[in-house]
């Protein structure tokens, strides 16, 4: 048991001290990795900007509850799927602080 417990102590100084080391990058790493999946309604998009408004359910993932807000369109989500109306299942992320939709289809759940 005290083996077991020296070795857990000695790994988690181990792990916090290789942390220390990157700082920011470990945050930043972190910050991108959380992911939602969810479904999404398409109030007003802007092409050009890549920006949409949307009304999406929570994302617990990102510590937000469902609400309308705007969101960035990453480069390789097709753009054309974000009409006003449309029903879309998305995954966001946050990406420098900005959340991010990084994957969208249209919502087949949807009558």
């Amino acid at each position: 048991m005290i083996t077991l417990l020296a070795t857990s102590l000695l790994l988690a100084t181990a792990t916090a001290d290789h942390h220390g080391h990157h700082g920011g990058h470990a945050m930043a790493d972190a910050e991108t990795m959380a992911q939602s999946v969810v479904s999404a309604d398409v109030r007003t998009v802007d092409t050009e900007a890549r920006t949409t408004l949307l009304r999406h359910e929570a994302m617990p993932e990102l510590g937000m509850g469902a609400m309308v807000m705007p969101f960035a369109i990453d480069e390789g989500v097709e753009i054309e799927l974000f009409q006003p109306g449309a029903a879309l299942m998305v995954t966001v992320t946050r990406r420098d602080g900005e959340l991010v939709v990084i994957a969208a289809e249209v919502d087949e759940s949807v009558g």
